[in-house]
Parts: structure tokens; C-alpha cells; sequence
């Protein structure tokens, strides 16, 4: 299976302005804004190194929430808010005895909700999800659920509804075999769902679980499952009429194999959109009636290797006619976003070059500033040698000049010592 980068993250404020986020191969957190153009304007840098994991998600106050987990075992909050970062570290996790996979971050009516799973040294397969919640001041901890894995990526996925209902979809094993579970927490009793409920029961393997909420606040879940070795989409969803009991219903979708990589769901103008990656292209699947029936899109022949994934926050774009959490995006003919008609694409050469291979402009950046650094210091160095040598030559001069008065001198005694020795022995 291929495995896309997930470090990317896609900030949009109330006023439209984009903010790239992308975690560096050093464990250093750079940050831009983006002109028309998806040109930065201007590359920030949060942390300079030492973070492992990292999510960014933005209120509706245009407050932007960044959790980092730091290779020292500290969990720190930022908040950035009219131009100012805040930082406070949260929690000290201990690396000795435990391994931590993913993180999450969502931000709800004043609230932060933080989302990791973790598991202990000595059993590596059995792992915990908890749940972190508060307003930068007071935190309270919960246990969402245990699960056993084998160590994929992504073995959970979270999503809001309109209620402030969080839903997470999870792979866990039972013997050999790993099944796909929905839980929830609810806001107003501050409490998780005791007893996941499973939504698959088939003797094969399940990858890649996704779970999205539209804007009616139906449930939509989708995951990959092995089939006479492919793996092929499956989907199922929850009609917020009946919400009470999140009865999952599994619906017939056109028969999509070779997938390679975790399908995603947005929404646009009542047009609800799988869009999946396989082998040698990326394609989807539209419904136009909250998914109880889907049609097979267009596919666009491209490798996987060029196709990235990215995690969208945003304030704006969460109305009645859109919602979108990830989407897929290419450079290969300049950007271009995958089967989105609400984002712009441009094939501009401004825009091949920088939108999302910042880190080739940073890398461009350090090394400038590395020869300029090291032009400085041979300037330095040459200054240095000059002075050095002029120290040097001054030395010489006097080692001269003394070494002039030195033969004179000798010369003198050299002249009168017979007289002496004449006044003592004649």
C-alpha cells in the first residue's frame, strides 16, 4: 500500500487567506501565507526542531489551535491569534515505556479537543485511545477505547456533527482479521460510548477507515477491504433520522479494486463525493441524494507517486453547501485539486513551483543562509588572517631589530673582552 504524507495541513481564516502548514524532515514546524498566486508570502517558522507529531485546526473566531508532541515527551498547546503565538505545554509524556501514533486536533464552542492513541512498550499490539478536553486552562482526560493493531498508520478517524458529537471510526484485530468500529462522544454528558459498535463482520482484512458527517448530519464511513487480493471500497452510512441508535446501513457502490491508499468524502452543493486512489489514478464516486445511491465519476490516469494528501481546516467553507476535512492534490500540471469545483487550481508557473513543495523553497532558504553564514565567517576569518598577519609581520620586525642589538652587543663584548682580561692577566 502506499503511504502519502499526512504533515501537511491547510489553514483558511474568515477572510480567505490560505496558511500552509508542514512538518519538516528535521522536526521543525514552518508556516506561510499564500498570495492568489498559492505563492508564500512570507515562510514563519513555529518550532525550529524536535517535533514528531503534530495538528492544526482553526475556530470561528479565526483562532488557529496547533497541538505538538516534542521528541522530549512534551505536549504543548499553541494558539495563534492576531499575529502572536501563545504555547503552553499540557502533559509530559514518558517515551521510556510508551509509543504514541497519531494526534488529532478539533476545536468546538470554546473548546479543544486533542485525540491520540498510544501503546506500551511491552505490548506494542494493544493500544488506547484517549481524549484530551479544555479551554487552555483546565484539561480532563479520557479513555475513549482499547484496540489491537499492527501498527498501520492511520488506525482511527474523528469527525464533528452540528451537535458537537464527536465520531470516530477504528481498525482493530480479532485474531487475525481487523474489523472497522464507530464510537462517540457526547458533549452534554461529557461522556464516550461505552460499547463500540462494529460495523463490518466479513473473514477478510479492513484498511484505511474514514468516517465523514455532512451538513444534514448523516454519518458516512468508508475503509478498504481485501478481496481475492485487491482491495476494494466499502461504504456504509447513518441517516441522521436515525441517530438516536447509529444504525449503520451498508449500501451497494460500483465496485472500485486495486485501491492503494485511505479514501475521503466531501461535500459540495448537496453533491456528496468519494474520492479514492488506486494504482494508476485517482477517481470518485458522486450521490446526489445523501448517498443511498452512488454513480461512478471520472478517473484521472495518474501515478500514485504524485498524488499527496492534505488535512483542510477552515471557517468558512463549513456551511450548508460545503464541508470538506482532506483532499487530494497533484503538482504534475501545476496544482491541481482533485474533483473540487469551490478551489481554485491554477497552472500558473507561480503556482508550480511553491504551493506544496515548501519545503524545497526552506531547504533553498537554510542554504542560502548557510553560505551567507559561511561567507561571513571567511570574512571574519580573512579579516582575522589579516590582522594575524600583520601581528606576524610586526613580530618578525622586532625579532629583527632585536636580534640586531643582540650581534651588536655580542660584537662589543666580543671587542673588549681582551681588554678586560688584558687589565686582569698583563
Amino acid at each position: 500500500m502506499n503511504n502519502f504524507s499526512k504533515f501537511n495541513h491547510l489553514i483558511i481564516n474568515s477572510k480567505e487567506d490560505y496558511i500552509l502548514f508542514k512538518l519538516g524532515t528535521h522536526g521543525e514546524i514552518k508556516y506561510c501565507f499564500l498570495d492568489k498566486s498559492y505563492e508564500p508570502m512570507e515562510i514563519q517558522e513555529l518550532y525550529k526542531g524536535g517535533v514528531l507529531k503534530y495538528s492544526v485546526t482553526i475556530d470561528k473566531k479565526d483562532k488557529i489551535h496547533l497541538i505538538a508532541l516534542m521528541k522530549s515527551g512534551e505536549l504543548i498547546y499553541s494558539i495563534y491569534h492576531e499575529g502572536n503565538w501563545s504555547n503552553t505545554t499540557i502533559a509530559k509524556f514518558d517515551f521510556r515505556s510508551n509509543i504514541f501514533n497519531n494526534i488529532k486536533i478539533i476545536s468546538e464552542e470554546g473548546n479543544v479537543h486533542i485525540i491520540y492513541d498510544f501503546a506500551n512498550l511491552i505490548n506494542s499490539k494493544l493500544r488506547t485511545i484517549q481524549h484530551v478536553v479544555g479551554n487552555n486552562t483546565n484539561w480532563k482526560q479520557h479513555n475513549i477505547t482499547k484496540f489491537v493493531s499492527d501498527r498501520v498508520s492511520n488506525p482511527f478517524t474523528i469527525d464533528l456533527d452540528s451537535f458537537g458529537t464527536i465520531h470516530l471510526l477504528y481498525r482493530s484485530l480479532e485474531g487475525d482479521i481487523s474489523q472497522i468500529y464507530h464510537t462517540f462522544y457526547n458533549p452534554y454528558s461529557d461522556k464516550w460510548n461505552t460499547t463500540p459498535q462494529k460495523l463490518t463482520t466479513s473473514n477478510t482484512n479492513k484498511l484505511y477507515p474514514y468516517i465523514f458527517v455532512d451538513t444534514k448530519n448523516n454519518l458516512h464511513g468508508l475503509w478498504l477491504e481485501e478481496i481475492n487480493n485487491n482491495y476494494v471500497l466499502k461504504y456504509s452510512k447513518v441517516d441522521s433520522s436515525r441517530m438516536q441508535k447509529y444504525i449503520w446501513k451498508h449500501i451497494k457502490i460500483p465496485y472500485i479494486e486495486k485501491c492503494n491508499n485511505m479514501p475521503i468524502m466531501l461535500e459540495e452543493k448537496d453533491t456528496l463525493k468519494i474520492i479514492y486512489s488506486i494504482i494508476d489514478g485517482i477517481g470518485y464516486l458522486y450521490s446526489l441524494d445523501r448517498g443511498d445511491t452512488w454513480s461512478k465519476g471520472e478517473i484521472s490516469n495518474i501515478g500514485s507517486s504524485n498524488i499527496n494528501l492534505i488535512r483542510i481546516s477552515n471557517s468558512i467553507f463549513e456551511t450548508n453547501i460545503i464541508k470538506i476535512n482532506d483532499t487530494y492534490y497533484s503538482m504534475d500540471k501545476g496544482l491541481e485539486f482533485y474533483f473540487l469545483d469551490n478551489f481554485n487550481s491554477s497552472s500558473s508557473t507561480a503556482a508550480n513551483k511553491p504551493f506544496f513543495d515548501i519545503e524545497d523553497e526552506l531547504e533553498q532558504s537554510r542554504i542560502l543562509q548557510d553560505i551567507e553564514e559561511i561567507s561571513i565567517k571567511i570574512a571574519q576569518l580573512a579579516e582575522s588572517h589579516d590582522e594575524i598577519k600583520n601581528t606576524l609581520n610586526q613580530t618578525l620586525a622586532s625579532q629583527n631589530k632585536i636580534e640586531k642589538k643582540i650581534s651588536y652587543i655580542l660584537e662589543i663584548l666580543e671587542t673588549k673582552k681582551n681588554s678586560i682580561f688584558d687589565k686582569f692577566f698583563k
